[in-house]
């Protein structure tokens, strides 16, 4: 078992913790927030989502699900943009999903978008952008929306990045038409870029 208590999380999103792998530095570990269970986001839930199994509020579960589907395909080029899955151990933190975890070329931690783009846009980021987007493209790969905060920018060299999505994985229809038709696929991707171009251009500094 994973002993996770007596360590810090490198990072802290709205459902999870993120963790160094205490075997394999080179791999994260994220786990449920105490606070963010699925019993307690069904305690707090109203309307009709009160009534949903505890399934529809376990992210863990739900990346799980992606991840298998992900690795059903065999397909290299999608881990280009997204880490990739080392399988699951049990936690003191409970059930902790294993992935790859990324560094900067100098060995520190890389920002999101949303926290680089206030600076302004460099050559590096730009670029990355376009092959990111032309990557979602190619693959057709569908995700919830592509939200600043749940892409990172790995600096692969001084201002050369790859973006990364570390959350938010998956399609998120009811009923996953987009993954049986291309066409509605690529309608849904362009979508998907819409809105992204949108909200990093709202981040950048006004001119």
């Amino acid at each position: 078992m994973l002993v996770l208590n007596h360590l810090k999380p490198f990072a802290v999103g709205g459902t999870r913790r993120c963790y160094i792998h205490p075997d394999h530095p080179d791999r994260c570990v994220k786990v449920l927030r105490p606070d963010r269970t699925p019993e307690e986001r069904r305690a707090l839930a109203t309307g009709w989502r009160r009534f949903r199994g505890l399934k529809g509020f376990d992210d863990q579960w739900k990346e799980l699900k992606i991840y298998q589907f992900l690795l059903a395909k065999n397909n290299p080029r999608l881990w280009d943009h997204i880490p990739k899955f080392y399988g699951t151990e049990e936690s003191d933190q409970g059930l902790a999903i294993v992935t790859q975890i990324y560094r900067n070329h100098d060995g520190a931690f890389p920002s999101n978008l949303e926290e680089l783009l206030p600076s302004g846009m460099t050559q590096g980021i730009g670029k990355a952008m376009e092959e990111f987007k032309a990557w979602l493209r190619s693959e057709l790969f569908l995700s919830r929306n592509l939200l600043p905060h749940n892409i990172i920018a790995v600096e692969e060299a001084p201002d050369q990045y790859r973006l990364v999505i570390v959350d938010g994985l998956g399609n998120s229809e009811f009923i996953p038409v987009s993954d049986w038709f291309k066409f509605l696929a690529r309608k849904k991707v362009e979508r998907r870029i819409q809105t992204f171009d949108y909200r990093t251009s709202i981040l950048l500094p006004k001119s």
